[in-house]
């Protein structure tokens, strides 16, 4: 009998001259994320073993020759497909560049279909690209011109498709946009269940009930995750990480390393680091 030895393993890097662009690599053994959101696209690939995950109820198979195109504030999971573990490349795309490049294809918004594209072309490209800007040895034209590239390749490649609606379950969109955009815009506030409910003219448990259906996520757990993807982009600014606590309404510094190291294997210190 084999025994597999736990590895979990994620760096995060910078590069100096793409602003907002955050790339990590990683090693999973046993470490699963729980249903979470990003602020910004994802991209990834997959370099050993492979990674499932769960987005808008169905489950996806994340292998070599494919990459993840998740889209912002999508709810997903992810855990290893084997015992062995998964090796994975990320790149974080922030919206406002992402829109830049379709608005010049003429696209007013991208939204990906599909949580990942089976497409091997893009996946070795992605793949030379990722290590590329980890690297940091390419000149800023060069890097831009290589990255601009690829995402002009990728939207030409897998344009935004009309999606088919499911029937409503939970909150309606509109409803939904309220009291996302109220977490958004003041993610320090320690909003109370009823107020929230208020919004949308329903009783807590109505709410409760409905808004974890249409996101896979209670209140709670997505306030939090909005928090802390906010802490990496003010960590990743050079903001103290007591600041970042106190601005994003962690009870205080210990709390906010506690959730930070839970969501992604690092302390704030050590994210801020390697970001810096």
């Amino acid at each position: 009998m084999t025994y597999v030895i736990p590895v979990e393993n994620i760096n995060y890097w910078r590069h100096p001259s793409l602003a907002g662009i955050e790339l990590s690599q990683a090693k999973f053994t046993h470490f699963s994320f729980d249903k979470h959101v990003h602020l910004d696209y994802h991209l990834g690939v997959v370099t050993q073993g492979a990674q499932q995950f769960v987005n808008k109820g169905c489950s996806y198979q994340l292998g070599q020759q494919s990459l993840s195109t998740l889209n912002p504030d999508e709810t997903h999971d992810g855990q290893s497909c084997y015992a062995e573990g998964y090796c994975v490349n990320v790149m974080s795309i922030p919206v406002a560049y992402m829109n830049e490049i379709s608005q010049e294809l003429g696209i007013k918004e991208h939204f990906f279909s599909a949580p990942m594209v089976d497409d091997p072309r893009l996946y070795h490209y992605f793949t030379q690209l990722h290590e590329q800007l980890i690297q940091g040895q390419s000149s800023e034209l060069a890097s831009e011109s290589h990255l601009l590239y690829f995402l002009h390749l990728l939207l030409q490649r897998h344009p935004a498709q009309a999606i088919k609606l499911s029937p409503q379950q939970g909150l309606s969109p509109l409803q939904l946009n309220v009291i996302k955009q109220r977490i958004h815009d003041e993610p320090w506030q320690n909003t109370q269940l009823a107020t929230l409910a208020t919004e949308v003219n329903l009783s807590k448990f109505q709410f409760l009930r409905q808004f974890k259906q249409a996101t896979g996520m209670t209140p709670h757990a997505y306030l939090k995750r909005v928090r802390l993807e906010l802490a990496k982009k003010s960590l990743s600014r050079g903001v103290l990480v007591a600041d970042v606590a106190q601005q994003l309404g962690f009870f205080d510094q210990s709390h906010l390393n506690k959730a930070f190291k839970h969501a992604f294997l690092l302390s704030p210190v050590q994210f801020q680091r390697r970001m810096l």
